[in-house]
């Protein structure tokens, strides 16, 4: 069972003051977890139906099983999908060229743009994104 404190913690994650503080953001969805489970990103808790836990036992030592009413309370999303993690943010990188291009954004306001923009820039293999303070938070 989750605590109240846990479900705090996890909603406010969805606010960027928070996301900065506690310098962990959260991955929902079967989709963008098998996504996140092939990265270098550290995961620090990871909330899961019994079901999605059945499936994927090698996944996680910390999975904490949770029921769909809890889940439905810890998501952002309007149907929540099977599994929540809240994850590690990475440290900033100092900026050095090592790709030809070198993409830098300003003043995107829409995170469902940028996360095309950065789709579209993995496969045309730009390695490099730099945003501005004026656009969305990339862990929106």
């Amino acid at each position: 069972m989750i605590s109240k404190n846990q479900i705090k913690y996890i909603r406010g994650l969805s606010l960027k003051k928070n996301r900065i503080k506690e310098q962990c953001f959260i991955v929902e969805g079967e989709k963008c977890l098998a996504e996140l489970l092939n990265s270098s990103f550290e995961i620090v808790e990871l909330f899961a139906l019994k079901d999605w836990i059945d499936e994927n036992k090698e996944v996680f030592d910390k999975v904490q099983v949770v029921s769909f009413k809890e889940l439905e309370r810890i998501s952002n999303l309007k149907s929540p999908n099977k599994v929540v993690a809240v994850v590690k943010m990475k440290k900033q990188e100092i900026i050095q060229q090592k790709s030809a291009i070198i993409l830098v954004l300003d003043d995107i306001n829409d995170p469902g743009n940028l996360g095309t923009i950065i789709r579209m820039c993995d496969w045309f293999g730009v390695k490099q994104i730099i945003c501005s303070e004026n656009t969305v938070d990339i862990y929106n």
